[in-house]
Parts: structure tokens; C-alpha cells; sequence
């Protein structure tokens, strides 16, 4: 039987870890314990039971030129979701309602930097979605992170020729 560690009441607390995005423990707790993946009912039924409670899903999104790849994540697990062909007003409703099937709580949106740290013009655009996002995510709540990901695709091709 799998197990992981529950908080069961700490105050709300945001924490940054080293080189990861900001989080934030919302529930109040008393203890910590470990408890079966049974013992927790998805998303949806938890809200119900307590409107406060946060899964910690996190929906990233990195967006190009020509698409918008998404990935759902909870801590260290992720999973590609799907990519996009859409820009503007299409690309955020659907993006918002991607996140509302998910029921995701916050969104990472990668902000993409020159070799030497500095933004560029597509920064800018994603700075401008990222924006117009945040408008729409806080009328339900969601929290949106600008994450930097200088080297990430370096990163990536390395993975992808290691596997």
C-alpha cells in the first residue's frame, strides 16, 4: 500500500525551495502523519468538504512562438498534458478551462531569459499572457508564478539523450 505524509494544521505558510516555485500550505494543521493514497479523496470532493483546502496541483505552461505546451504537476510528479495552436483570448479561455478540468491551484508560466540573464523580446509576450492570465485566474482563486527558465531546454535535450 502506498503511503505519503499529510499535513493534518499548520498557520498558512509560503515557502520558495531552493531553485523550485513558491508554495503554500493553506490548510491549518495539528500534526503530520503518514496516511494511505485511499485516505484522500480527489480534488473536487475535498473542496466540498472544505472550501480552503488546496490540492497543490500546478499547471505549467510554457508558451512559443507557434505553441503552448502544458503540464500538469503535484511537487515533483508531472505529466504532460497537451499543446496548444491557439494565441490571444482563445489560447487563455482554453488554458482557464484546461485548469478548471485539472483542478489545478496555481499556474507556472516559464519566462524565458538570454544566455545572459537578461529578458527578451518574447519575455515580453509572455510577461503580456501572463498578465492578462492572472486576471482571469484570480476571479477563481488561482494563483499565477513567473518561473525562469534560462537553460531549461538544455536541460531537456540532456535528459532526453541520457534516457
Amino acid at each position: 500500500m502506498a503511503h505519503l505524509l499529510a499535513a493534518v494544521s499548520l498557520p498558512p505558510v509560503t515557502f520558495r525551495p531552493a531553485g523550485g516555485h513558491y508554495l503554500r500550505l493553506t490548510t491549518k494543521t495539528q500534526a503530520i502523519r503518514a496516511v494511505s493514497l485511499e485516505e484522500i479523496p480527489p480534488n473536487a470532493v475535498r473542496r466540498k468538504l472544505d472550501s480552503t483546502w488546496r490540492g497543490g496541483f500546478s499547471l505549467g505552461v510554457d508558451l512559443g512562438l507557434a505553441r503552448t505546451g502544458l503540464a500538469l504537476s503535484k511537487g515533483f510528479n508531472f505529466r504532460p498534458l497537451t499543446v496548444l495552436e491557439l494565441r490571444g483570448q482563445k489560447l487563455e479561455l482554453r488554458i482557464i478551462d484546461i485548469a478548471q478540468k485539472q483542478e489545478v491551484d496555481e499556474f507556472i508560466i516559464g519566462l524565458p531569459l538570454s544566455s545572459d540573464g537578461k529578458e527578451t523580446p518574447q519575455s515580453n509576450k509572455v510577461r503580456s499572457v501572463a498578465g492578462r492570465l492572472a486576471v482571469r485566474a484570480a476571479e477563481r482563486g488561482w494563483r499565477v508564478y513567473l518561473q525562469e527558465e534560462y537553460g531549461t531546454t538544455i536541460d531537456a535535450m540532456s535528459y532526453m539523450v541520457d534516457r
